[in-house]
């Protein structure tokens, strides 16, 4: 009877059984930035997009991240990644018309691990449903989200990504409070992972307002101990360990951080942005 019971109890775990089956996700947040050449009338520069985008597509694919939410790019960047990663979809609208226009907070997945259920993108202001800018930001500033289903083990997940203004400290508390109210609607049973660059640092008061609930830093919760540099915005400046730490993994407490990484990837001394991805493994519980 022991023996039987083992048996099936492996059955079990080999076939996928929800039960049973674990399931493990490396969700990466990833900063490209724009393409310098659109605004720099044709004076090229070494940190030039141009100089960089093997870079990128190298790093993701070293990686091979299950999720990939990205900030800064425009049309024709996302076009040149989903060209060269075509393992990845990806879905997203850019924040000026909620079309095509400026820059978009696409998130890249991989077809073969999982199923897109729904999306949406909504704005960072008071009218969140359409275009819009509000408080003091100094740019249009988008939430691009996503809710997935592990193929072989049928677990969903939400991934919201996201990129908070650079000037208005108003519009960066404002912005968290109402992340923090769209993903508590969330249904609780489900993972969340909310991703971006956030132009705040853990100090600050919307970092706070994130994390005083039910979201956490996946650095502070992560069982291995972080790899990498503590600061995330390089500046391009090569060798130089970076400051502030301002993009973010937050889970809930449906995602268990095994391994939190910031990726210092480099070539010719020339970094791939001038913000190094952080990649979260994370284990999902039921």
């Amino acid at each position: 009877m022991r023996y039987i019971a083992s048996t099936i109890l492996v059955i079990l775990l080999l076939s996928g059984h929800p039960g049973f089956a674990q399931t493990s996700l490396n969700v990466m947040t990833f900063n490209v930035r724009y393409d310098e050449a659109l605004y720099n009338e044709g004076k090229s520069k070494k940190t030039d997009w141009a100089y960089r985008k093997e870079l990128q597509v190298e790093l993701i694919e070293a990686h091979h991240p299950d999720v990939v939410g990205m900030q800064e790019p425009h049309l024709h960047q996302i076009q040149y990644f989903d060209k060269q990663l075509p393992s990845y979809s990806w879905v997203g609208v850019a924040r000026e018309d909620g079309h095509e226009e400026v820059e978009f907070n696409p998130v890249f997945y991989l077809k073969e691990r999982l199923s897109l259920i729904s999306s949406g993108t909504f704005w960072l202001s008071e009218t969140p449903d359409k275009v819009s800018r509000s408080w003091d930001a100094g740019y249009t500033r988008i939430c691009t989200w996503a809710m997935f289903e592990v193929l072989n083990t049928k677990q969903r997940f939400y991934v919201f990504n996201t990129h908070f203004d650079s000037r208005g400290k108003k519009a960066r508390l404002h912005s968290a409070r109402l992340l923090r109210d769209v993903v508590s609607k969330m249904p609780s049973d489900d993972a969340v992972f909310v991703i971006g660059d956030f132009n705040f640092i853990p100090e600050s008061a919307p970092y706070i307002e994130l994390t005083d609930s039910w979201l956490a830093d996946s650095r502070i919760i992560s069982g291995k101990a972080p790899g990498g540099p503590e600061g995330t915005m390089n500046r391009f400046r090569f060798g130089v360990p970076p400051k502030y730490r301002i993009d973010f993994i937050f889970v809930n407490g449906k995602a268990t951080v095994v391994q939190y990484d910031v990726i210092d990837y480099a070539k010719d001394g020339l970094y791939a942005s001038d913000h190094f991805p952080v990649l979260v493994l994370a284990n999902l519980t039921r």
